[in-house]
């Protein structure tokens, strides 16, 4: 069992984030980025449980949620050194080794292009475009090494601004829709 001194062994911590629901309130804490009441907790994780809205979280949901936190949830994270959970005043708050553990949202393909692989393919393409305007290889001595610069830089800025505008879209479907992981132990 970790301490307020020492490290979760990796076993500690797979064990405590096995659960969805405690890997909903590390992923809360995270995006709070502080201390959060455990009824605001609570709510947005059965929200997300539920498929569905903060506001439309019925009491009995939001009941059952806050129990399962406070009865077993929150004191397996709390034992793990992840977070601190104050019953008394209802508080929940990240430790600094919650820092460590990276839950990061998994891709979804439905909504999002793999920009990744499309940045590469578009390096190995302007590489392959550049070289071949450096031997002066035909029809690419049509244009200067300068406008072929331009264009590889304004392909470049395109995709950038498409990246941006399909992130702010998956950001905007995402508030409300129940995250899905993977997790990352930074040592």
């Amino acid at each position: 069992m970790a301490t307020e001194t020492t490290r979760p062994s990796r076993e500690e911590v797979f064990d405590a984030v096995k659960n969805l629901r405690r890997r909903y309130v590390l992923y809360y804490l995270q995006r709070y980025g502080g201390a959060v009441d455990l009824g605001e907790l609570a709510e947005q994780v059965a929200a997300w449980e539920n498929d569905t809205t903060v506001s439309n979280v019925s009491p009995g949901e939001r009941k059952s949620v806050y129990s399962a936190l406070h009865q077993t949830h929150l004191p397996k994270l709390q034992s793990a050194g992840v977070l601190r959970y104050d019953p008394d005043r209802s508080l929940v708050e990240p430790t600094e080794r919650a820092e460590r553990l990276e839950l990061q949202l998994a891709s979804d393909p439905q909504t999002s292009v793999p920009w990744h692989r499309l940045y590469l393919a578009l390096a190995a393409v302007s590489l392959v475009l550049l070289a071949s305007v450096w031997v002066d290889l035909y029809p690419f001595t049509l244009l200067s090494g300068v406008q072929y610069a331009l264009v590889v830089i304004s392909v470049f800025g395109a995709t950038a601004l498409c990246h941006t505008y399909d992130l702010r879209q998956w950001r905007r479907r995402a508030d409300n829709a129940a995250p899905d992981f993977i997790l990352e132990l930074n040592d």
